[in-house]
């Protein structure tokens, strides 16, 4: 299939994009390049991606229509990432995952475009109750700005008239190499090795359902196999998460373990972030044969080796 991967020099998008390519695709990657974290990363990233099968045009979702090429899928990953919200990164949320989610689904209804992955976010349940979510029964009450517009996205394709089939994927605090350095799991990493303080929020005692990256893109690689079998699913929702929340106090303690190293510590009570995820996969499961395989403390392994090696530890 040819594929059109936004947001290709993100975390997600240049995993998902990497395995696209060993299984033979052709990829037109897009990518606007911000300076939200350091754009040697995402430079380092598309640098991996080299292959004749991989075009890259540095482009603004915004301006999408500018491509004039023709797709048999179309992934959209690009967006304002983040839930702590400032004034200028509102502008910010607004500008991509907002409007710039909507010019993807304007150009691909413009050029008959019929099949649609999409990222969403953990970030659009409520978490006032003390139970996995599901992606039917489940309250939705997004605590960030960041989690309002993934749950617009969402509400957006219901409110649309189109013969567009897409799938709406809720990631779970995704995590691992070539990963996001404005993540807890990075931070308390790069401040343990850099003898820096760590500010920890609520005590630790929040907990995040942690999905390493490779479980990550084998949701999105079942769920391209879905919408190629199943014309005519219209739009579905899946959770993509390893369904075993940590508390973030417990995190620290295994990164600590992994580098041997004790962290310094702050306690911070912040009001904006959820207490808690937990991704119920009874439908991924069900239905995508989605099966998460690599537990925390692999997955963390395999990170801090990587993190290691990239800032040269």
């Amino acid at each position: 299939m040819k594929i059109l991967v936004t947001g290709v020099a993100g975390f997600i998008g240049f995993h998902l994009s990497k395995k696209l390519l060993e299984e033979g695709h052709d990829i037109v990657g897009i990518d606007n390049i911000t300076h939200y974290y350091d754009p040697k990363l995402k430079l380092l990233r598309l640098s991996l991606l080299s292959s004749n099968k991989f075009q890259f045009f540095e482009l603004d979702i915004n301006e999408i229509d500018s491509l004039n090429q023709d797709f048999d899928l179309v992934i959209n990953l690009a967006a304002q990432a983040g839930v702590r919200l400032s004034k200028i990164n509102k502008n910010n949320y607004l500008h991509s995952n907002v409007n710039g989610f909507k010019q993807v689904v304007k150009f691909c209804i413009d050029n008959s475009i019929d099949k649609v992955v999409y990222a969403s976010s953990s970030s659009v349940y409520d978490d006032s109750l003390s139970n996995a979510f599901s992606e039917r029964s489940s309250n939705l009450n997004p605590k960030s700005f960041y989690g309002e517009t993934k749950l617009f996205n969402e509400e957006y394709i219901e409110s649309i008239n189109s013969s567009i089939d897409f799938i709406g994927l809720r990631f779970f605090s995704v995590y691992g190499p070539y990963g996001r350095p404005d993540m807890a799991y990075y931070l308390f990493a790069d401040s343990i090795c850099k003898d820096k303080t760590i500010r920890l929020h609520n005590k630790g005692l929040m907990a995040r359902d942690m999905t390493y990256i490779a479980d990550a893109v084998d949701g999105i690689m079942r769920s391209i196999e879905y919408l190629k079998e199943n014309k005519g699913c219209s739009h579905q929702i899946f959770n993509i998460g390893n369904d075993n929340p940590v508390k973030t106090y417990r995190l620290l303690q295994l990164i600590e373990s992994i580098l041997d190293k004790k962290a310094k510590i702050t306690n911070v009570d912040v009001l904006n972030e959820s207490i808690y995820t937990h991704a119920d996969l009874t439908r991924s499961r069900e239905i995508l044969g989605y099966n998460p395989e690599i537990n925390l403390q692999e997955g963390m392994q395999e990170f801090i080796k990587w993190y290691k090696k990239y800032e040269n530890f």
